[in-house]
């Protein structure tokens, strides 16, 4: 067996925001410690980058890691409380954003827009 340092991208922190957690992992490939990562609990599974990354480590690495992990408030948390109290005590914890800004100043100018491309997709259809 091997020891791996994967960090995945974790949700229940906002709507496309992430943040990166590394989970200690044994395992025989780096791939296998991969897929594993992803049954894991707060892992972004729905992306297709979710895993960051897989480094190899050693032994006590692996299990200074483990105590980290074990310890982390983010991964102990059960709740959208604890996860907003965990963020309120570590602020200094940038979160990272998936979703694209948008281009419409506001609601009403996105509706116009959206009505618009419909109506003409409409009169293309039918012709």
């Amino acid at each position: 067996m091997r020891y791996y340092l994967v960090t995945a991208k974790c949700g229940h922190v906002g709507k496309g925001k992430y943040f990166e957690v590394d989970f200690p992992i044994k395992a025989e490939t780096k791939s296998e410690a991969a897929q594993y990562c992803l049954t894991k609990p707060k892992v972004k599974k729905h992306l297709d980058n979710a895993i960051s990354y897989v480094v190899e480590i050693t032994y006590d690495e692996y299990i200074e890691k483990t105590i980290e992990h074990k310890n982390d408030s983010f991964v102990k948390a059960h709740t959208k409380k604890e996860i907003a109290e965990y963020f309120d005590i570590a602020n200094e914890l940038p979160l990272n954003r998936e979703t694209k800004k948008s281009s419409f100043e506001s609601r009403k100018e996105r509706i116009y827009y959206l009505l618009k491309k419909y109506k003409l997709q409409e009169e293309c259809c039918y012709d």
